[in-house]
């Protein structure tokens, strides 16, 4: 068995890899040129592939089959629960034309909607911002802008209310401005025209005029969006002010004092943050020259935008569907059921022995001051304070009680609509009462449950329980080579994050605090400025790429990679005089240290659907997976020295990016 699955691993990484390509030219085509052949985003209809897809397929294949299955052993009374909302989202159909009456009901709550009133809806009896807090204190949604309770930036121990932006649907300043993003920005407007006719029952030309107005009024919001393409500090982007002092910035045209108060359902003496006040800003000239018809609308369709979910005709996919909307709205409890029936006790300790090995390692470079001799001594041992407090978790919420949490829910696999109203209601007050009580770990998206990440005010890396699945990346039967070349990455990525341009402004409490000298940072922006250019200078699909000052990605790439080879290489010495033949792969004619290098790319190999790589551009902080590859390997002068690349050719550039 054991030799069967390491031939599995040899045929898989055979399959990817183009070796008749020139590693030392481009090592994405050498390791993963044929991957794109196999595994084409078109052909299989989704957007992207590569390993965390392919990991998250399989994790939401557990899930579909966990959320399926009648009621078992495993299952506790929140677990139910869980389940009667995956049916009800599968019976999405059976609503048919109750959804549009539920809808009106939903906006009737809070008063009038012009597009369904027509002539007889009166202006000057909407209260704009009035009508945005009482929707923010009864379902937590915040149209326009809002106040949001979470963990105060300086003392993690207490909650603090934010004021700032509500979300935007497109994610970025670019995809509302940038012609290049014209094409999305068409497709929301369809989006909306179809939400209009399908959930309000407006007519076609109505639903199209509509759809533009509210479209070009959020682009309009959207100018006050801040720039990803630049690096800003929290405490740029955030300022602790009196409601008072902030409700005099706006007056009259937002009346702070009034949002507050009706949304949070109390007076607030305490002070606040005011989160980018680029976009309050920007918001006071919106309001001013924009029809209260058209903010109307806007507000009511943000309001039912919540709560819209349309049925696949199509079986298999009205279950994927319903497997990520119940992530969405129970990630934590889903993870959590994964994790009491599918928990390998192999993968939760190899992880975390990865962890003490990456850890120590990271630990030794802090120390030596040749290796890092642009950090001053004194912000060095404050890095290694950091260092030594960081912690790795698992995302199994065995900690979490969720008896507490679904107290009053009483979720029915009948009507979802109904389900989704109630959650929305009992985590908005929920939220509201986290104000008068300490702070508890942050809540994880469903993002998060299947990509690890940095926690920069836990000073944690949260790993995903998707990642405990065994054969996708690591197994006993592989070589260490593969682990390290796998695993270790990924978490030396989110190891580097606690100290790149976001990460070194909290400290070892991961409170956000300013513990860097004067010339320890400036030799960060020095080696940051050799990022900039670099990565400035790669084409994608023949997209160039902008100088982006923003390089927290790609330095954690870096160091993430150069901490794992070099724990790698540390435990290859330490094994002396022992038998190192399972460090290759029959059929393979690579080293352990070249295997290495060949897995850490192709965790990295994808291929994504055309359409979608101006999106990509522009909303993820993340480079191209290929020019990620690229780019790390090309700055390492161990990757040069283990696949004999010459001075000066492609991989081995003379100018390298360094950090850490």
């Amino acid at each position: 068995m054991k030799e069967l699955l390491r031939q599995a691993k040899v045929a898989e990484i055979e399959s990817f890899m183009d070796q008749q390509a020139d590693p030392c030219s481009d090592f994405y085509s050498f390791s993963c040129g044929n991957f794109a052949k196999i595994n084409s985003a078109l052909k299989l209809d989704v957007s992207a592939v590569g390993l965390f897809e392919t990991m998250t397929n399989g994790f939401d294949r557990k899930i579909l089959k966990m959320l399926n299955t009648t009621h078992d052993n495993h299952d506790t009374l929140e677990d139910i629960q869980v389940k009667h909302f995956f049916k009800s989202c599968l019976r999405l159909k059976e609503l048919n034309s109750t959804y549009t009456a539920k809808m009106k009901r939903l906006i009737a709550e809070f008063g009038t909607m012009p597009v369904l009133e027509g002539s007889s809806w009166k202006e000057e009896d909407f209260d704009w911002l009035g009508t945005t807090a009482r929707i923010s204190h009864r379902y937590g949604i915040t149209p326009i802008f809002g106040v949001e309770v979470t963990s105060d930036q300086a003392d993690n121990q207490r909650n603090v209310i934010y004021l700032g932006e509500q979300e935007f649907y497109l994610e970025s300043r670019s995809m509302y401005m940038d012609n290049s993003t014209l094409n999305y920005r068409e497709k929301y407007r369809t989006k909306i025209e179809g939400v209009l006719k399908d959930f309000l029952g407006l007519k076609v030309e109505l639903a199209k005029q509509t759809a533009k107005e509210l479209l070009d009024f959020e682009v309009d919001l959207a100018q006050g969006i801040e720039d990803t393409t630049q690096v800003y500090s929290l405490g740029e982007l955030t300022e602790l002010l009196t409601v008072a002092e902030v409700h005099k910035r706006y007056e009259p045209i937002l009346d702070i004092e009034r949002l507050v108060s009706i949304s949070m359902g109390e007076t607030i003496t305490e002070q606040i943050y005011e989160y980018n006040k680029r976009y309050q800003q920007n918001l006071v000239e919106v309001i001013k020259r924009t029809p209260k018809r058209i903010i109307a609308n806007y507000i009511f369709f943000r309001l039912i935008w919540e709560f819209v979910e349309s049925p696949s005709d199509k079986p298999k996919k009205q279950k994927q569907d319903c497997v990520h909307l119940t992530k969405k709205f129970f990630v934590n409890n889903v993870d959590n059921m994964f994790y009491r029936r599918y928990n390998n006790e192999n993968s939760s300790r190899e992880i975390d022995k990865m962890w003490r090995q990456l850890k120590e390692t990271f630990n030794e470079t802090l120390h030596s001051s040749s290796t890092l001799d642009w950090i001053e001594p004194p912000t060095r041992k404050l890095a290694i304070a950091k260092l030594e407090t960081m912690t790795l978790q698992i995302n199994n919420y065995v900690w979490e009680n969720f008896t507490e949490e679904f107290e009053g829910l009483n979720l029915q696999s009948s009507d979802l609509v109904d389900n989704m109203l109630q959650i929305q209601l009992l985590r908005t007050r929920q939220t509201r009462e986290k104000l008068h009580k300490q702070s508890k770990p942050l809540e994880i998206d469903e993002m998060l449950s299947f990509t690890p990440a940095y926690l920069q005010s836990e000073n944690a890396i949260k790993m995903p329980v998707a990642m405990l699945q065994p054969f996708y990346m690591w197994s006993d039967v592989y070589p260490t080579a593969v682990l390290f070349g796998t695993l270790a990455p990924i978490i030396g990525h989110e190891l580097i994050h606690g100290f790149d341009e976001g990460g070194k402004s909290y400290d070892a409490q991961g409170n956000y605090n300013d513990w860097w000298d004067e010339e320890s940072n400036s030799n960060f922006v020095k080696g940051r400025e050799c990022f900039t250019k670099q990565y400035g200078r790669y084409k994608y699909d023949g997209i160039q790429l902008k100088e982006s000052t923003a390089q927290s990605e790609n330095i954690a790439d870096n160091g993430g990679m150069r901490v794992a080879f070099t724990a790698y290489r540390k435990w290859y010495e330490s094994q002396g005089t022992k038998d190192l033949t399972k460090e290759t792969l029959p059929k393979l004619p690579y080293t352990g240290k070249q295997l290495f290098f060949i897995s850490f790319a192709q965790t990295l190999c994808n291929d994504i659907d055309p359409k979608l790589k101006v999106k990509q551009l522009s909303i993820d902080t993340h480079m191209p997976d290929k020019l990620r590859l690229i780019g790390t390997l090309s700055n390492y002068d161990e990757f040069s020295k283990e696949f004999n690349c010459p001075a000066g050719s492609p991989m081995n550039p003379n100018e390298k990016c360094v950090l850490y």
